[in-house]
């Protein structure tokens, strides 16, 4: 059974650099700056009871209008955070500023709806998602360890908060999380699912997670949850393909090693190492899906490449006719953990997402 109670986690800054990211021991921990009114309506719930970090973040916004309480023709958002699989420092909360900017927009938009985008397209700053939103939830999921950073000791820290994660646990996390929403609230496909860096990662991964083959495991280790897939993916300054990275940046490779133990699941946990018919027959099934990949070129510590490698996938020549993934570039201004900290370019990239979304339907 889930619970829920006020939100709180800890979110804080650190600026780019040339290196892998890094747990900065300045970064701030406290509650990133929102009206205490947001504060207050965002929940906490658990998905699972195995860990304290098995849990998400919920808004939904307020119905200010008796046509726009239908639900059922609205769609979800759901966020899943970066940190490389490790920072602590890097959670839901982490979702906030572009939240507090997504939800402000109302006021601005002078009742111009995302119903009417192909006529009137105010621009992505100005854009009021509201009307067609029935909620928002950002998902935390369990941790591989940060020895160097952010110790623990496992004599006296508890099992229920110590951060062992061992890859596919955090992709076991976030399916389990995603099934637990559909469940509660109903909405089948009819979401956007966005990912920053990591997050990016197991959101594009989420879409094939019904296929086998995603990880070396051993049998013994629980089956990955079965999820009903987006209509929309949006990778936000994403990692696509671990191998690539490595080339990149080598001392990437350690930090991958932390989390993802075993070298042939690099190419597992890469969704540019999938090809494009597996998103077509496990993703699409028959049924038009977006792809977004939001990206920076100032990035400073993912670089453009990850989306070249992406792209790459989804220009492969299939054999066969077969219903195409729309894929849109959106490139973004900043760098890596900006996009989320300011949450500017993230609410940006959101509002250009749900219009792509929408636009699946018409």
């Amino acid at each position: 059974m889930a619970h829920s109670f006020p939100a709180h986690t800890a979110a804080g800054a650190a600026g780019a650099g040339v290196e892998p990211p890094k747990s900065n021991d300045q970064r701030d921990p406290s509650r990133p700056a929102i009206s205490e009114n947001l504060q207050r309506d965002i929940t906490r719930h658990q998905y699972a009871q195995e860990h304290i970090l098995q849990s998400y973040d919920l808004y939904v916004p307020e119905l200010d209008s008796p046509h726009l309480s239908d639900t059922k023709s609205k769609i979800w958002i759901l966020y899943i955070h970066g940190g490389y699989f490790r920072d602590p420092t890097v959670s839901s909360s982490s979702f906030y500023p572009a939240l507090a900017r997504l939800v402000a927009t109302k006021a601005k938009s002078n009742g111009r709806h995302l119903h009417h985008v192909k006529h009137h397209m105010p621009s992505p700053d100005e854009t009021d998602i509201t009307p067609c939103v029935a909620g928002y939830a950002s998902i935390n999921y369990r941790l591989s360890p940060d020895p160097q950073k952010s110790p623990q000791d496992p004599a006296s820290t508890s099992g229920y908060e110590l951060r062992t994660a061992k890859w596919p646990d955090h992709l076991h996390d976030v399916l389990t999380a995603i099934a637990h929403l559909q469940a509660k609230y109903g909405f089948g496909e009819r979401y956007l699912l966005v990912g920053h860096s990591v997050g990016a990662t197991m959101a594009l991964l989420s879409t094939i997670a019904a296929k086998e083959g995603l990880t070396t495991s051993p049998s013994s280790v629980s089956p990955l949850p079965r999820i009903e897939p987006p209509l929309a993916v949006l990778g936000v300054s994403g990692i696509y393909d671990f191998p690539a990275l490595h080339e990149s940046v080598s001392s990437y490779v350690e930090l991958t090693r932390n989390a993802i133990p075993d070298v042939r699941d690099d190419k597992l946990a890469s969704p540019a190492r999938h090809k494009k018919a597996e998103y077509i027959d496990v993703w699409a099934q028959g049924r038009r899906r977006a792809l977004v990949m939001a990206h920076s070129k100032d990035d400073g510590w993912v670089d453009w490449r990850q989306v070249e490698e992406m792209r790459d996938v989804f220009a492969q020549v299939e054999d066969s006719a077969s219903t195409e993934i729309d894929l849109r570039i959106v490139e973004l201004n900043g760098s890596h953990n900006d996009i989320w900290e300011k949450g500017t370019e993230l609410a940006r990239a959101i509002r250009e997402s749900v219009a792509i979304l929408r636009s699946l339907e018409d």
